[in-house]
């Protein structure tokens, strides 16, 4: 008789995107190549969205088998769904695997026991042999496995990779698909996570592979790729998240893109190509981008310099290397030059950081032309990367407390019945404790608000150019002027954020603002503030001009204000400056400019301006108007 199988890899469903399951797939699709596997088990259901878990298994059909694939953002449901069904279904096996998996608790499965056994690494080959031997529970010589009180720390790579079954060619994904889009008799926009290859041959102490194991880099055959770029055009998959850890580190890449610019320009499809760049080879990433600017195609959503830190120290307490600073300096240059928007991300707190060096991290990057975007993240620790081993948080005394996940923009649409998701974030290393890790995150709040949101960008290329005022400075002495003179509207968005922040550490609260019930990213939800009260904002901005600079400029104020788009005004319209403010603002030598956007036409409502001005396109400089002389 058949055994039924159960394939859980789920994830949080934002808006009206579906995600297609890449994990699962490829460990069932691999286990059915065995005759045994393939008559001796059914597959009963895929699930692959975080749906009423307790309505769901009341319904469930028994499975004698599940499969589950883990990482952070579906652990917390997938051990209530496993309890679940072990009380429904005692006698069902659960299977867990994925990078939520320690490699090391030897008491994971004493301590969810609910769950039987765990299949540790990519290891698609044990995993059918498990089902293999399923009815005799003979796992011993079996590599690569965990079962209660034991390891077996022979995990295997999968070599060649083109003996896993596809997902896409296989027809499994449609099945997945149609099957959705008929229960719900409608259309779905869906997404595809997809790889080209696996590993990395970089150590990132914080990476999921910065260990040994994912070392060696393997490849699937290109002409298997390109066939399943052909399957995402023909099926309108709108959003591919490629999940290669360095796209643009091999030549092939490049031809890759240009296929599925190729197919793009044919049908529309896909959409948006979303990697994680290279930390090297910038030549080809250039010719990478150059080749979509060229096409017009906007598969990316810009070029990332993922720097991380700029502190030789913190470097090296991650067992990481940069770029060259001349290297990403050309690089930046050359991407501004072609109108290719760049974006930076640096982790705070990494070890060895201090705030001092973190503002030295954020300045040198202006100074290298980082003017696009800044992302600062909080460090968070997972279970099988260097930094989530015991020996190196002694080493480096690095404190956590259990948070929720930082699901922002997530709209929960049954809060009584979600399960929330948490995480290890740090809050103290060696280097700083709470205070200062809080210190650090309001910096960088402000830094981005103003330069990069676009808020006081004017007053700090002005202040800049003409009284060489480093942005560092300029924020600095801004946070100083909202804590000792409180004006209303800057005083209370940064005491909410402070607090927002402590309470996350302190109370295991979520991250973020909530606005119309959704938890929005802190500068984003600043931002939208900011939107709504423009005219407060202006003045402020202008109290703070005069009290700490003694700069009493009306057109410089007006300037600042008018270059941030408002979808409300009417554009184009002119704008009359001194020549002071058009020099060190602009560089130009003119005193009437024209202000426009290029989107002016097609936003008709607050609602979309604000996701899409401070969420979908906030990378872009989509707060900037241009100013075409007149």
């Amino acid at each position: 008789m058949q055994k039924n199988i159960l394939l859980v890899q789920v994830v949080d469903s934002y808006g009206p995107n579906k995600f297609l399951p890449l994990a699962v797939a490829y460990q069932w699709l691999n286990a059915c190549t065995d005759e045994y596997v393939k008559d001796n088990y059914k597959l009963l259901d895929v699930l692959i969205e975080k749906t009423n878990i307790y309505k769901y298994v009341e319904e469930l059909e028994k499975p004698d088998v599940v499969l589950m694939s883990c990482y952070v953002w579906n652990w917390n449901y997938n051990c209530e769904l496993a309890k679940l069904i072990k009380k429904k279904y005692p006698d069902c096996f659960i299977i867990i695997g994925g990078p939520q998996v320690s490699k090391t608790d030897f008491l994971l499965l004493k301590k969810h026991n609910y769950f039987d056994l765990a299949v540790l690494g990519e290891n698609e080959e044990s995993l059918k042999k498990v089902l293999i031997n399923l009815d005799s529970k003979n796992f011993t010589d079996i590599p690569g496995l965990m079962i209660p009180g034991k390891i077996d720390n022979r995990i295997e790579r999968t070599l060649n990779l083109d003996i896993l079954p596809s997902p896409i060619l296989s027809g499994f994904y449609d099945m997945i698909i149609d099957k959705y889009e008929k229960k719900y008799n409608k259309k779905f926009m869906w997404q595809v996570t997809f790889e080209t290859m696996r590993g990395c041959p970089y150590h990132c102490a914080f990476c999921d592979i910065g260990e040994s194991y994912w070392n060696k880099a393997y490849l699937f055959n290109i002409e298997r790729v390109k066939k399943e770029i052909d399957w995402m055009s023909e099926r309108k998959i709108e959003y591919v998240s490629v999940c290669d850890s360095n796209w643009g580190m091999f030549e092939r890449d490049l031809e890759i893109t240009e296929y599925v610019i190729k197919k793009k320009l044919e049908t529309g499809y896909p959409n948006i190509w979303d990697v994680t760049w290279a930390k090297n080879n910038q030549e080809r990433i250039k010719k990478i981008a150059t080749v979509d600017k060229e096409n017009d195609t906007k598969l990316f959503k810009g070029i990332t310099f993922a720097l991380q830190s700029l502190n030789e120290k913190s470097l090296k307490s991650i067992d990481r290397f940069n770029l060259g600073e001349d290297i990403v300096k050309e690089s930046m240059e050359y991407y501004k030059n072609l109108d290719i928007p760049t974006y930076s991300e640096l982790i705070w707190p990494l070890p060895s950081e201090t705030l001092d060096s973190l503002k030295e991290n954020i300045q040198k990057l202006i100074d290298l032309g980082q003017r696009d975007f800044l992302m600062v993240h909080p460090l968070v620790l997972t279970p099988n990367s260097p930094m989530g081993q015991p020996e190196y948080i002694e080493k480096y005394k690095l404190k956590y407390e259990n948070v929720p996940l930082d699901t922002f923009w997530l709209k929960v649409e049954d809060p009584e019945t979600y399960i929330n998701e948490d995480v290890y974030a740090v809050y103290a290393t060696d280097t700083v404790n709470l205070d200062t890790t809080i210190q650090g995150h309001m910096f960088a709040h402000w830094m981005i608000v103003l330069f990069y949101y676009g808020w006081a960008h004017y007053l700090m290329q002005y202040m800049r150019s003409k009284y060489n005022v480093t942005e560092s400075e300029f924020i600095t002495a801004f946070i100083k002027y909202i804590e000792d003179k409180k004006p209303q509207l800057l005083y209370e968005e940064h005491s909410n954020t402070v607090d927002g922040l402590y309470s996350v550490f302190q109370k295991a609260t979520f991250w973020g603002t909530l606005i119309n019930d959704i938890y929005w990213e802190y500068k984003s939800a600043t931002s939208v503030k900011f939107h709504h009260n423009r005219d407060k904002l202006k003045n402020e901005l202008e109290g703070f001009m005069k009290s700490v600079y003694n700069i009493d400029n009306q057109k410089l104020i007006d300037l600042n204000s008018d270059m941030v788009f408002d979808y409300r005004k009417s554009y184009p319209y002119s704008l009359s400056i001194d020549k002071d403010t058009s020099e060190h603002c602009l560089g130009i030598d003119s005193t009437e400019v024209v202000v426009d956007h290029y989107d002016k036409n097609n936003i008709d409502n607050d609602d979309l301006f604000v996701k899409k001005a401070y969420h979908w396109q906030r990378k872009n400089r989509y707060w900037k108007c241009s100013l075409p002389k007149t």
